[in-house]
């Protein structure tokens, strides 16, 4: 009884230890050792074939393969006391045994990794990758989705590998992300532990996403990962979201080199300002009313070059054409050399700047 209690706790103690061996990258050591007694099993056994059998080496090491992966051809068996002795101890009593043991612990291993990658514990051991932190508490599939394709699709982006450190994926990953190269490690960002995990020193691009766009905590949050990312020394392009407008500048000090507001719907607005950054300000702008903004003029024109349009508007003070509209179509930004016509024309003001529609005529019909 006492026996068989001490057999079960080294048992349990070997098995969960076989798992941390495994985590700590110590698995292909565990296996070299296997296949190299293994192999040390078959050459006694050869040596014993030649020793007893008067057997070649190569005759030798051909039985002693076959034996051990249970082959067995039978061209070749020993026929001497003293070589089938040989045989059975260091082939059919521990080879054999040594062999089943290497494929247990290789299938065990692999399962152990997949259940891992699933559940968000494996750790990748990425480089040059785009590391997402967070992800919105509301919708985060369909906006995770949305991104992470809007990635995909930019050329100066599209080949670097996607990591995505969140607690809310503990179960498993949704597996229309999952297809587009993307991988993820459970935790949250405000742990310095989980950020050397995903590798945040190795990272090109960071983007630091507000949990929750409603709740202005969510900018101490991030202040808080961008100081843990400040400490640990990443060198990357960092994109962070500010709630408040006012926090906009302890970010950038914090180490955040571009900030935007979080805009869910379009997840496109956020790459837009990775791939260039500066242009954030400027889209952001449009929302606002104040320094640019645009006028709508229903004024109709036809047959006119639209970089001879943008030339005409600038010079007079019209402001910037950026579209046109003709049968209810909105054209943005046409070819420079486009020959347009239309029946409204829309134009990017300066807060200073006066436009009134009669400018605007003079314009389009000079």
């Amino acid at each position: 009884m006492i026996f068989h209690q001490l057999m079960g706790r080294r048992w349990k103690q070997r098995r969960y230890s076989k798992y941390t061996c495994h985590g700590t990258s110590s698995f292909s050591s565990r296996l070299i050792k296997l296949v190299s007694l293994l192999f040390l099993l078959v050459l006694i056994d050869a040596a014993g074939m030649m020793f007893f059998e008067e057997q070649s080496f190569g005759d030798a090491l051909w039985m002693g393969l076959t034996t051990i992966t249970t082959v067995g051809y039978g061209d070749i068996s020993p026929s001497t006391t003293g070589g089938r002795l040989v045989t059975i101890i260091c082939l059919y009593v521990f080879g054999i045994a040594i062999l089943a043991h290497i494929f247990t612990e290789f299938i065990e291993h692999r399962l152990w990794v997949n259940a891992e990658k699933k559940h968000g514990r494996w750790r990748w051991k990425m480089k040059d990758h785009i590391l997402i932190l967070n992800i919105p508490t509301v919708d985060p599939d369909n906006y995770l989705l949305k991104l992470v394709k809007q990635i995909r699709a930019t050329p100066t982006l599209s080949e670097f590998p996607v990591e995505v450190l969140t607690d809310q994926y503990s179960e498993k990953f949704p597996e229309e992300i999952s297809e587009l190269g993307v991988v993820f490690f459970s935790g949250n960002a405000e742990n310095s532990d989980n950020l050397r995990a995903v590798n945040v020193l190795d990272a090109s691009y960071i983007i630091v996403i507000s949990s929750d766009h409603s709740d202005q905590k969510s900018d101490s949050l991030t202040f808080d990962v961008l100081d843990r990312i400040h400490e640990i020394g990443s060198k990357a392009i960092i994109l962070a979201e500010a709630i408040n407008d006012d926090n906009r500048k302890r970010l950038r000090k914090a180490g955040a080199n571009i900030v935007i507001r979080p805009i869910r719907a379009y997840p496109e607005f956020l790459v837009r300002s990775l791939v260039a950054p500066g242009t954030e300000e400027v889209l952001e702008d449009f929302f606002t009313h104040k320094n640019a903004h645009m006028y709508r003029f229903d004024i109709s024109f036809k047959d006119r070059c639209w970089q001879d349009l943008i030339c005409q508007f600038v010079t007079s003070g019209a402001g910037i054409p950026m579209a046109y509209v003709i049968d209810g179509e909105v054209r943005c930004n046409p070819e420079p050399t486009a020959i347009c016509s239309g029946d409204s024309i829309i134009t990017l003001v300066n807060d200073a700047q006066t436009v009134t529609e009669q400018r605007v005529k003079e314009c389009l019909n000079q």
